[in-house]
C-alpha cells in the first residue's frame, strides 16, 4: 500500500486502469464473447506501455517494440483458426528472440553454460507434449519445434540467473519466466493436446497467466533500469 502511495496520480490511475482492462478481459474470455475480447485484450499491452512511459526516465525503445509484438500475437491467437494461428506463432517467434536478445543485453550474460544445463528439463517436456499431439499441420509443426526452443533457452536463462544473482530485477525475471513457461505449457495443452474438449477454464487462466507476463517483464525492465541508475 505505501509503495502504491508513493506513485504520481497519472501512475495511480493507468496502474488502476490496467487491472481493470485485465479484470474485464478474464471475464470475457470466460464466456468466448470475442467483440469484447478483441477489444480489451489489445489495451492490455497499450495500458502497460502508458504505464512504462510515465514510470520509466529512460523509455527503453526495445520495450515498446517487444510489447507491440506481443500485442499483434495476442491479436492472431484471438479467431483461433489454424491460418491467424500460424501467423500468431510467426509473430511470437519474433518476439521470443527480441525478448532473449533483450534479457541477454540487460543482464550482460558471458558465461551460457549454466544456461544450458537449466534449459536441458525444459527441452524435454515440451518436447514430449509435441510427441504425443496430433493436431499440428506440417507448417505449425517446425514453428511449434522452434518455439520449444525458444521457450526452453528464456527459461534456462532466467532460472540460471535467478540462482547465480538473487536482486530484486532478478526476482522479477523469475516470475517473468515462470509465468511463460506456465502460459505456454496451458496454451500448448489447450491447441494442440486437448483440442475440442480442453476445459473452458483454459482460457480465462491463460488470460490471468498473460497479464502477469506483461506486468512481470515491466517490472523487471523498471527494477533493472532503477538499479542502473542508482
Amino acid at each position: 500500500m505505501n509503495n502504491f502511495n508513493q506513485k504520481s496520480q497519472p501512475e495511480k490511475i493507468i496502474f488502476v486502469l490496467y487491472y481493470v482492462v485485465a479484470t474485464i478481459e478474464v471475464i470475457t474470455e470466460s464466456f468466448s464473447y470475442k467483440p469484447l475480447i478483441f477489444v480489451f485484450k489489445p489495451m492490455i499491452p497499450l495500458t502497460l506501455m502508458a504505464l512504462y512511459w510515465i514510470t520509466s526516465k529512460k523509455r527503453d525503445p526495445f520495450f515498446f517494440v517487444t510489447v507491440t509484438l506481443a500485442l499483434i500475437t495476442d491479436v492472431f491467437f484471438i479467431p483461433n483458426t489454424e491460418r491467424l494461428l500460424f501467423f500468431g506463432l510467426l509473430f511470437l517467434f519474433i518476439n521470443r528472440i527480441l525478448i532473449i536478445y533483450y534479457i541477454v543485453k540487460l543482464m550482460k550474460i558471458k558465461d551460457y553454460v549454466p544456461m544450458f544445463i537449466a534449459m536441458i528439463p525444459f527441452l524435454f517436456i515440451f518436447f514430449y507434449l509435441l510427441s504425443i499431439s496430433g493436431e499440428l499441420t506440417v507448417r505449425t509443426y517446425y514453428i511449434v519445434i522452434i518455439q520449444n526452443i525458444l521457450i526452453s533457452i528464456l527459461a534456462g536463462i532466467i532460472l540460471s540467473h535467478y540462482i547465480m544473482f538473487y536482486n530484486k530485477k532478478a526476482t522479477w525475471l523469475f516470475i517473468f519466466g515462470l509465468l511463460c513457461v506456465t502460459q505456454y505449457f496451458i496454451v500448448f495443452l489447450e491447441k494442440y493436446y486437448l483440442s475440442g474438449v480442453s476445459p473452458a477454464v483454459f482460457r480465462p487462466v491463460a488470460m490471468i497467466l498473460n497479464t502477469g507476463v506483461y506486468f512481470s517483464f515491466y517490472k523487471f525492465i523498471v527494477a533493472n533500469e532503477k538499479l542502473n541508475n542508482n
